[in-house]
């Protein structure tokens, strides 16, 4: 047998994430509060840095400005006469109560069940269910049960999905259908075996349902990616006070986008050890330590002034692509995602993902997280077009309702093209009869 013994070359690529790289993108990802505290660290633990508080804005003058000059210009869909409170967006307390009842402002629908909608949402416990007696809210404001449960729905169908749900299993259907998942499988769990889910009974679900272990654990992951407690991600901040990473105003004709960093401490370089570094002629340990630091410093810096850069830059990005929102409202929000994001800033999609998480946006129509600008796909552009075919068709003339043709035009003169079957489909699924029916409705 002979043996060859030869020397080949591999030429290949590797990404190595250096330590600086590693704090870079972990820097990005980070909340304004998590960056302060790692500054707070950074200053208790590297004698070579400096940490100079800034002064705190004067928040009443600043809403003031506000309230005087540029949010003046814009024009809000609340009732114009009311006082428009600034201060509780800037720094927001937020729940989910005030969050809902937000949301409102922006259907269609009259004084009367505006105030049952509202009423309902104080009902709800702090994650989110109905806690309510239908019956007794059907005595107090004089209507039906059925009529209550309208309102119900209302509830129901306002973000974050799974509200206003009476048991987990409701919450966990509204978001199925929400979600646009058809499924007779998942849907049958969650109203009959959430127990087995719990439980860890797999080998019983596969029986039951005549599945495989791999279609059953697909099924898990589809069912693990639903909010079992839609109201728990607002208790967080009860307590807790949410200043914006970026703030939007309109000026003249354009909406200008601001860092708003008063939060984050400004960094200093200690000059007494950069004199040391340069004059000691002795103790190397010293020198190195010394170069150690200050090389963290550098790093600590130049990271925190890049994740500034990127924030703004994909803050402008979601502005230009949702401007339709900014001008118009809440229904005009368009689908976007990561992607276009990356493409139009010539960056990867996971830096627009730490770019955006758990960063907030103070705009004209009130605080969001930005995170709430991306649709990730088709099920907030079906909704939000929803929502516009439920504003046309409101304000139709009852006695020549609009035919499916007609909501496609006027779609298409708000720039949004579907076809009159997707039109028709929309409609049947927000409970909206045909023309026809609804011209004898009349």
């Amino acid at each position: 047998m002979k043996l060859n013994l030869g020397l080949e070359l591999n030429q290949s690529q590797k990404l190595i994430l250096t330590k600086q790289l590693k704090q870079s993108l972990d820097i990005l990802n980070m909340s304004m509060y998590e960056l302060e505290e790692i500054i707070n660290k950074e200053n208790e633990e590297n004698p070579i840095i400096e940490v100079e508080k800034k002064e705190n804005l004067d928040w009443e003058k600043y809403i003031e400005y506000i309230r005087d000059t540029k949010y003046q210009e814009i024009n809000y869909s609340q009732n114009k006469e009311q006082n428009y409170n600034i201060e509780n967006i800037i720094k927001y307390n937020i729940s989910i109560y005030e969050h809902l009842k937000n949301q409102i402002n922006y259907y269609n629908i009259d004084k009367k069940s505006k105030e049952i909608v509202e009423y309902i949402i104080d009902c709800l416990d702090e994650n989110g269910y109905f806690k309510g007696d239908i019956c007794e809210i059907s005595k107090k404001f004089g209507i039906s049960d059925e009529n209550v449960l309208k309102n119900l729905k209302i509830v129901q169908s306002l973000e974050p999905s799974g509200v206003g749900a009476r048991s987990v299993k409701e919450c966990l259907l509204i978001q199925i259908k929400e979600k646009q998942i058809k499924s007779d499988v998942i849907e049958n769990i969650i109203k009959e075996d959430l127990n087995l889910i719990a439980n860890k009974k797999y080998k019983d679900i596969c029986k039951k349902y005549k599945i495989t272990p791999e279609k059953c654990r697909k099924i898990l992951e589809i069912i693990k990616t639903l909010e079992p407690k839609p109201g728990r991600k607002y208790s967080f901040f009860e307590n807790n006070y949410i200043i914006p990473d970026v703030i939007v105003e309109k000026i003249g004709d354009k909406y200008e986008v601001y860092l708003n960093d008063t939060n984050i401490p400004n960094i200093k370089i200690n000059k007494f050890y950069q004199e040391i570094l340069k004059n000691s002629q002795k103790d190397d340990e010293a020198k190195e330590y010394i170069k150690e630091k200050l090389n963290s410093a550098i790093n600590l810096i130049k990271n925190i002034e890049s994740r500034k850069n990127t924030i703004l830059r994909i803050s402008k990005e979601i502005v230009k692509h949702q401007m339709d929102f900014f001008e118009k409202g809440n229904k005009y929000l368009k689908p976007l995602i990561l992607k276009d994001i990356a493409i139009d800033l010539g960056i990867h999609e996971s830096t627009v993902s730490r770019g955006i998480n758990g960063k907030y946006m103070l705009t004209p129509y009130g605080l969001f997280e930005l995170k709430y600008f991306f649709s990730g796909g088709i099920d907030i552009a079906s909704t939000s077009i929803k929502n516009i075919i439920k504003e046309i068709i409101s304000f139709e003339d009852k006695k020549k309702p609009y035919s499916d043709s007609k909501i496609c035009s006027l779609l298409k003169e708000k720039n949004i093209n579907i076809s009159r079957r997707t039109v028709a489909k929309y409609r049947e699924e927000l409970g909206i009869p045909s023309s026809t029916k609804r011209k004898k409705i009349c």
